[in-house]
């Protein structure tokens, strides 16, 4: 909480600062529109930094052994594909001997 409170100062009090000093009154909340998507995209980053950590890089791993393909996976879909063209024609083969004895 503390960390996220000194950023949120660091950010805002410049932020008003320039808001109330600088900027015309017109403009004044288009201005405080941008900087609040800034501040939203600045706690995205530290959000996102805050959820990886040494274990995570453990897991993700992990992930990237068991999504590689090998070689049985290969031939196993293979099989699949040559089996189901094989029944395809199969199905072929049986209904234009249904329209000859027709």
């Amino acid at each position: 909480f503390i960390p996220l409170m000194k950023r949120n100062l660091l950010f805002w009090i410049p932020v008003q600062f320039i808001q109330f000093g600088y900027i015309e009154e017109s403009l004044q909340i288009p201005f405080l529109a941008v900087c609040g998507l800034v501040w939203t995209f600045i706690i995205s980053l530290f959000a996102g930094n805050a959820k990886k950590s040494y274990s995570d890089a453990e897991d993700d791993a992990a992930l990237d052994n068991t999504n590689k393909i090998t070689m049985e996976d290969i031939e196993e879909i293979e099989n699949v594909i040559i089996r189901s063209a094989s029944y395809k024609k199969v199905e072929e083969d049986v209904e234009e001997k249904e329209l000859v004895v027709r």
